[in-house]
């Protein structure tokens, strides 16, 4: 960890003379040399003052230059600032400067006496000194990590920029490599932020002796590294082959147990590793480029090294085979008949294994191309509904489909026009798409993307606001002006009421009470039981979603359960 600076180095000596020297004397056998340019004065009681050679030459001479003979046989001391702090050469330098700030004198800084071990006065602070030195020291402190002592990440930017612009000849590369250390979640949540610190001054000592040689090691945040390196190629060594070998030599080195900390506090660490050969090369790029490779290697079990490859950008880099569609239908609660289905995106693993892809979603977001998979699966989404129409598969006429919006969608600019294009260019009416965003989204997004929300509902398209009853914060949703015309009830309130909760029960019947006032639709989620649909229904919500009817399904077998449907027109609610 650095330590604050203090302002030893900053001490100016000077003579030390009797408050009740005359003036005269002073100017005439001190002043008048030009040498100091402060003074000490002394009274007899020992209390200290400070005279500032400018101030104190302005003073003998005055306005018209008379004043040297009406002071000239004065005690100095009747021209020293008294009352000053003294300091002691091991102050920390804000602390001073917090002293000057803090006197009472309406013209400037006062130098302040400093005084030594025994409380003897023996040198001067100057305020411009003080505030070159604070000044300086917040600079270094800005490329300084405090915790671990390593470069921030401004001046490892600064730093890879540098090297970029160096790089010449056929065999120079840089190298970047981007660290993670695997458990200092773990470490902190179970053994405290003490030994998690701990944790993190350990690996950056090792990776300082690991990385020897290299242009900078920083630390981006949190358990988040990166080291910078000019290298030369042999002839008979590939880029990839160096880079993954310099990876190599941090992972080893961070695999080593540390003997100062417990075997629990131990961690790995997750490393990518890319190279840059031209000038031209972007840096902000290349570091991003060795974070998607660090990632993989944590996806793949940590405690590996990657090779970063460039490839397609944004989205295209985590679609795979295994990511498609499930589709649930939603029903009405008295009919039975679907009303509108929701397209949910999984990830198969393997066999019967449909899994929420929090880990594609994860790194859509690392990557920034989460609007980008929102906007596959809403194309996906809109193209299955065209499909169905053209096909002939009349329950479609009457479906509408729900895709969830991603929380970090809400604060891209041009939001609503991406979402309009993608609906438009399916062939799609954007009446039949309801966005639903989850109440865990953060409300000043919400508020933020007001004017994105109002031009997707001037369009046609409906939203709705998902996970409603996980917190008391609906209802500082449901208050605020967003054009919300569907709420979707979270399965925890659902589950509650079926078991009989009183109060689960009540919030449901309010929520039901408020959509009513609201003029907007109501679905229950999580529906399972005959205890739960009979809780919803009593409740007064009109729809509702859940395995008791039906399980998220693929899309050959939606068609054929939704055409089995029976459809007898008891009731319809349209939203």
């Amino acid at each position: 960890m650095t330590t604050e600076p203090t302002i030893e180095p900053l001490v100016e000596l000077c003579l030390i003379v009797p408050a009740d020297t005359p003036c005269d004397e002073v100017a005439a056998h001190i002043f008048s040399r030009g040498s100091r340019h402060n003074l000490l004065v002394e009274r007899e009681d020992g209390q200290i003052g400070v005279i500032g050679r400018e101030r104190f030459l302005r003073s003998m001479a005055g306005s018209y230059g008379y004043n040297r003979s009406l002071l000239g046989g004065t005690g100095v001391g009747e021209l020293a600032v008294w009352g000053l702090p003294l300091l002691s050469r091991l102050t920390p330098l804000a602390t001073a400067a917090s002293h000057m700030m803090g006197t009472d004198r309406a013209d400037d800084f006062p130098d302040l006496p400093v005084v030594d071990a025994l409380g003897k006065p023996y040198g001067v602070i100057r305020p411009v000194r003080v505030m070159r030195a604070l000044a300086d020291h917040a600079g270094r402190r800005a490329e300084i990590d405090g915790m671990t002592g390593l470069a921030t990440r401004e001046r490892l930017m600064a730093v890879l920029e540098d090297a970029l612009a160096m790089l010449e000849g056929e065999d120079s590369r840089v190298l970047v490599a981007y660290l993670d250390l695997d458990r200092l979640k773990v470490v902190n949540d179970t053994l405290g932020h003490n030994l998690g610190d701990a944790l993190l001054r350990s690996a950056s000592r090792r990776m300082l002796i690991a990385a020897a040689g290299a242009d900078v090691v920083g630390r981006l945040g949190g358990d988040e590294f990166a080291v910078v390196s000019r290298i030369r190629l042999p002839s008979t060594v590939t880029a990839e082959d160096a880079a993954l070998a310099f990876g190599e030599r941090l992972r080893v080195a961070l695999a080593q147990p540390d003997p100062d900390l417990p075997d629990a506090a131990q961690a790995h660490a997750s490393i990518g590793v890319a190279v840059a050969d031209s000038p031209d090369a972007d840096p902000e790029e290349l570091l991003q480029l060795a974070d998607a490779a660090m990632y993989s290697a944590k996806l793949s079990g940590g405690d590996k090294v990657q090779y970063g490859r460039r490839t397609p950008q944004g989205v295209d880099q985590i679609l795979t085979e295994a990511l498609h569609l499930m589709y649930q239908p939603i029903i009405d609660t008295v009919t039975g008949v679907p009303t509108a289905v929701e397209a949910l995106l999984r990830v198969h693993g393997g066999v019967d294994d449909e899994r929420f892809p929090a880990d594609i979603k994860l790194r859509a977001a690392r990557l920034g191309a989460t609007l980008e998979l929102d906007r596959w699966v809403l194309g996906r989404a809109c193209k299955a509904l065209r499909h169905w129409e053209a096909d002939g598969f009349k329950p479609a006429a009457d479906i509408s489909m729900h895709v969830n919006l991603s929380a970090e969608s809400l604060v891209i600019p041009g939001l609503a026009d991406a979402l309009l294009s993608t609906i438009t260019s399916a062939g799609v009416a954007p009446r039949r798409i309801v966005l639903e965003l989850s109440e865990l989204s953060r409300l000043g997004d919400l508020t933020a993307a007001r004017t994105e929300l109002a031009a997707l509902d001037a369009a046609g398209v409906r939203l709705a606001l998902d996970d409603v009853g996980v917190s008391l914060e609906t209802l500082r949703f449901l208050q605020q002006p967003l054009p919300f015309s569907v709420i979707k009830v979270d399965r925890t309130i659902v589950h509650g009421a079926g078991r009989g909760s009183s109060v689960d029960a009540e919030v449901l019947a309010v929520i039901s009470r408020i959509a009513e006032e609201l003029d907007v639709a109501v679905i229950a989620e999580g529906i399972e039981t005959e205890h739960e649909y009979a809780a919803v229904r009593e409740a007064g919500i009109g729809l509702q979603q859940g395995f008791l009817h039906y399980r998220p399904m693929s899309e050959p077998l939606l068609r054929a359960r939704v055409a089995a449907a029976t459809t007898p027109p008891l009731r319809t609610r349209v939203y």
